[in-house]
C-alpha cells in the first residue's frame, strides 16, 4: 500500500479544518466590508448596486493576502476543528494570539495604500472580532459534517496488535473522535498492559484466525520495537497473507524529524531530520535576493554618510572583515563597517575580564576599544548594513540566527546550540527584536534560534522583519 488510511483520514480532517479557516477569513472580511464600503465607490441603479472596479480589486487583493497570510500561519500551529476538541476555546485564543499582528499590519497597511475603506476604525476591529467568530462557526459547521458521515460513509475497522500505552492512545482516539470515522474492534497480546477495561481478543499466536473471522480494514502494530522485533514482522505476514493492510505508528523516532523517501535505485529510506523541513530554498533566496535590494537602495544615503564620518575621524580602513561560522559551519568572511580602533583585536585580551555577558559570546556595553563614529553606528545597527551584500552573495539571509564568531564557537559547552548551524545566518532575528537582549541569558538566545529554526517560514520572516523596525528605532544596539 503506498499510501496510510489512518494518514488519508488525517489529510482529511486537516483539508477541512484550513477550509474552515478560509471560509472565516473571508466571511469577517466581507461583513465589515459591508459596513464600511466608501461612499463614492458604491451606485445605485434600477438593476442594483455596483461597486467601483478599483475598489472591488483593491479589495479583493487584500482578501487574497489575508487568506495567504492565514495559511502560511497554520505551518506553526496545530490547528484543530473547533467545537470537537477539548479546549477548542483556549486553543482559538492561543491561535489568534499568533495571526493578531498579521491580520492588524495587513488592514492597515492596505488601507494607508490603497483607502479601500472608508473607515479603519470601525473596518480593521469589526474584522478582526468577526474572523475568529466566523471561523470557530465554520468549524463546527465541518465537525458536523463530518460526524454525520456524510462525507465518509464507511468507517474503517481496526485491530490494534500491542495492548499497551500506545495502544490505549490510539482507542482513546477513536473513542474522544468519532468524525474521524475508524473503530477499534479490539487487541491482540499476550495481554494486558495498559491497566485499562479494554476488549481483548486474544493472544499474538491467535491473530491469522482474528483476523478470518472478523471485518479489518488495517492491522495497527503497536509493539515495542526492540523487544518484539520478530513479533511484529510475523503479525504484518498475517495481516499480508490475508490482503489487510499494517501499519506501524511513527513513535519510534521524533515525529517531527522522520521523512521516508527512496534513493536513487529505488530502496526506501528512513530520514532523521534535526530540524523541521524548512521554507522552499527558492522563495527564501528570492525574499533575501529582493529584500537585500530594496535595503541597499533605501540605506544608500545612511551608508555614504557612514563611509564618510568613518574617514573623517581617523582615516583608517572603512570595513571590518571577520571569519563567522555560517551554514553547517562553513566559514565565510563577515562585513562590516569599522566601530572600533584599528588595534581593536590585539586589545581584546586585556578585555576578557570585563566581559558583562554569561557564555561564550563577548560584549561590554562601554567599550573603550569604540570609537566615537563607532558608537552611533552600534547604536542603530548602522555597522550591519555592509552585511547586506552577505545576503547577495548567498552566505546569509535577511532572517536567521546571528553569524557566531570563530571565538565564540569553540567556546560552545552543548551541542543543542549547534543547531542554529543548520539554517543561514541572518541579519536580524528574535533576539534582536527583544528590547532586553544586551541583559538575556546565553540560554534564552539560544532557545529564540531554536524557536525560529523550528518554526522557519515566509511569513515567520516578514513578521521578524516588522519587529525589527522599532527595536531599530530605539537604538539599543551597544
Amino acid at each position: 500500500m503506498s499510501y496510510s488510511l489512518l494518514e488519508e483520514r488525517r489529510r482529511l480532517v486537516e483539508r477541512l479544518s484550513t477550509s474552515a479557516d478560509i471560509l472565516g477569513v473571508a466571511g469577517a472580511y466581507l461583513a465589515a466590508l459591508a459596513l464600511c464600503l466608501p461612499a463614492e465607490s458604491v451606485a445605485s441603479w434600477e438593476s442594483g448596486f455596483f461597486i467601483s472596479l478599483r475598489v472591488l480589486l483593491a479589495n479583493t487583493l487584500e482578501l487574497l493576502i489575508l487568506v495567504a497570510a492565514h495559511l502560511s500561519l497554520r505551518r506553526n500551529g496545530h490547528h484543530t476543528l473547533a467545537g470537537v476538541h477539548p479546549g477548542w476555546l483556549r486553543r482559538l485564543w492561543t491561535d489568534r494570539r499568533e495571526t493578531l499582528l498579521a491580520d492588524m499590519g495587513l488592514t492597515l497597511l492596505f488601507w494607508l495604500i490603497l483607502r479601500a475603506q472608508s473607515s479603519p476604525l470601525v473596518f480593521i476591529p469589526l474584522y478582526l472580532l468577526l474572523s475568529p467568530l466566523f471561523g470557530a462557526l465554520f468549524r463546527f459547521l465541518l465537525s458536523l459534517l463530518l460526524r454525520s458521515g456524510f462525507v465518509r460513509r464507511t468507517r474503517l475497522n481496526l485491530i490494534v496488535v500491542g495492548a499497551n500505552d500506545r495502544g490505549l492512545e490510539l482507542y482513546q482516539e477513536s473513542q474522544d473522535y468519532p468524525f474521524l470515522g475508524f473503530s477499534i474492534l479490539g487487541f491482540v497480546d499476550s495481554g494486558n498492559y495498559c491497566g485499562q477495561d479494554i476488549p481483548l481478543l486474544g493472544g499474538l499466536t491467535d491473530l491469522a484466525a482474528i483476523l478470518r473471522e472478523k471485518v479489518v480494514d488495517v492491522l495497527v502494530i503497536c509493539l515495542p520495537i526492540r523487544s518484539h522485533y520478530d513479533a511484529i514482522v510475523a503479525a504484518m505476514r498475517d495481516g499480508e497473507d490475508q490482503g489487510i493492510p499494517s501499519e506501524c505508528p511513527g513513535s519510534f523516532f521524533p515525529p517531527n524529524s522522520c521523512k521516508t523517501g527512496e534513493d536513487p535505485t529505488g530502496q526506501p529510506i528512513l530520514s532523521i531530520c534535526p530540524v523541521a523541513a524548512p521554507v522552499s530554498p527558492l522563495y527564501k533566496r528570492v525574499f533575501d535576493v529582493v529584500g537585500a535590494l530594496v535595503l541597499l537602495v533605501v540605506f544608500a544615503p545612511v551608508m555614504i554618510l557612514a563611509v564618510i564620518r568613518i574617514k573623517l575621524e581617523d582615516g583608517g580602513p572603512l570595513l571590518y572583515v571577520q571569519p563567522r561560522v555560517g551554514l553547517n559551519k562553513r566559514i565565510f568572511s563577515l562585513y562590516k563597517f569599522r566601530s572600533m580602533t584599528v588595534d581593536a583585536e590585539s586589545r581584546m585580551p586585556s578585555l576578557e575580564g570585563g566581559n558583562e555577558m554569561d557564555g561564550p559570546v563577548f560584549k561590554i556595553s562601554s567599550d573603550p576599544r569604540v570609537t566615537r563614529v563607532g558608537r552611533w553606528l552600534r547604536k542603530y545597527n548602522i555597522d550591519e548594513m555592509p552585511q547586506l551584500f552577505n545576503v547577495l552573495h548567498g552566505e546569509m539571509s535577511i532572517v536567521g540566527p546571528r553569524p557566531m564568531s570563530l571565538r565564540d564557537y569553540t567556546r560552545l559547552t552543548d551541542d543543542w546550540t549547534r543547531r542554529r548551524f543548520t539554517v543561514k545566518p541572518g541579519l536580524t532575528c528574535y533576539w534582536q527584536t527583544m528590547p532586553n537582549r544586551n541583559a538575556m541569558r546565553f540560554s534564552e538566545w539560544m532557545t529564540l534560534d531554536m524557536r525560529y529554526i523550528e518554526n522557519c517560514s515566509l511569513w515567520e520572516d516578514v513578521v521578524i522583519c516588522l519587529r525589527t523596525i522599532p527595536a531599530l528605532l530605539r537604538g539599543s544596539g551597544v
